[in-house]
């Protein structure tokens, strides 16, 4: 199959916002191309986290490649974006091209490299060799076209969360998991079952898959099921660990009923909250009866730990 390929370039700053109007499409594939987090390039030479030649790019601007599929005219999709950019104050150029499935599935790995995230756990693709040093617990991925490589600021913040939370035999619930990230990090940190929802089949599959390229002693259940309207998977279950990283107004329900679900001394992990959501959500921890005991915020984002 052959895909239109729409390549918009953008401030670095709108990165998010732009993925979020663009996620609206009828999209087959997307992934942002954003240099904007490598702070320290010196850093990043020392431990060697990433191409020499991609410490020389541009970090003021991101690029959005979006992928659509063939019933999807790239002209419309265009004005659509034009229209939504327009509104939410995003300067953009806009390119329109063509590119085969196998050729977009496998562009944006060139920039996807070993990241470190904590103290303990180093996210390895797939497909890249890496030597672990002492210590470190190495936590290997192929994020496909599944959200959660690790380096996205709230994939970071929870992954970060995790390794002070989570002990061996703990019970965790991913909700929304991705690609399988958290779940996976809860795992090889020591958790014994992890249970794992998206809305999103694919990235059910991928989490699974992404599963078998760790080894761990727990045992990872993902299923495609959305319980903020069928709450059947859960009911009656309890977590030492809940986590989910997903949007501020999708948390805001599920504090209604998730609390229900931590067992004794459990903890609430949640991100993918922007800073101006922050009174909403906080709100809402305070109407269901959770006590934040940590909060973090990074580029924007934040990560709460609540208590019941």
């Amino acid at each position: 199959m052959t895909y239109s390929e729409l390549k918009l370039i953008i401030p670095s700053a709108d990165g998010e916002t732009a993925c979020a109007i663009a996620a609206m499409l009828d999209i087959g594939g997307i992934y942002l191309e954003d240099y904007s987090d490598m702070l320290d390039c010196e850093i990043v030479k020392n431990v060697g986290i990433i191409d020499e030649e991609l410490l020389e790019k541009d970090t003021s601007v991101a690029t959005l490649h979006i992928y659509l599929p063939d019933h999807i005219n790239p002209a419309e999709a265009a004005e659509y974006l034009r229209e939504r950019f327009t509104l939410s104050g995003i300067e953009y150029k806009c390119e329109i091209g063509s590119v085969d499935e196998s050729d977009y599935a496998e562009a944006w790995k060139q920039y996807y490299k070993p990241l470190h995230i904590g103290e303990k756990i180093v996210v390895v693709p797939e497909w890249e060799e890496y030597e672990k040093q002492d210590g470190e617990l190495i936590l290997t991925l192929d994020p496909g076209m599944a959200f959660g490589t690790g380096s996205h600021e709230t994939t970071s913040l929870c992954v970060e969360v995790l390794q002070k939370i989570v002990k061996p035999g703990d019970n965790v619930l991913d909700v929304g998991c991705g690609s399988g990230i958290l779940s996976i990090a809860s795992l090889i940190l020591g958790a014994d079952n992890v249970k794992a929802f998206d809305i999103d089949p694919n990235a059910v599959k991928v989490s699974k898959e992404n599963a078998k390229l760790n080894t761990y002693s727990g045992t990872l259940d993902a299923e495609t099921a959305n319980i903020l309207n069928d709450r059947t998977p859960i009911e009656g279950k309890k977590y030492n660990v809940i986590v989910a990283n997903i949007v501020a107004d999708i948390i805001i329900r599920l504090c209604s009923f998730i609390g229900e679900h931590l067992a004794e001394g459990g903890t609430f992990i949640t991100s993918g909250i922007i800073t101006e959501r922050r009174d909403d959500v906080i709100a809402a921890f305070n109407e269901n009866g959770f006590t934040v005991v940590e909060e973090n915020e990074k580029r924007g984002w934040l990560c709460f730990c609540l208590k019941k």
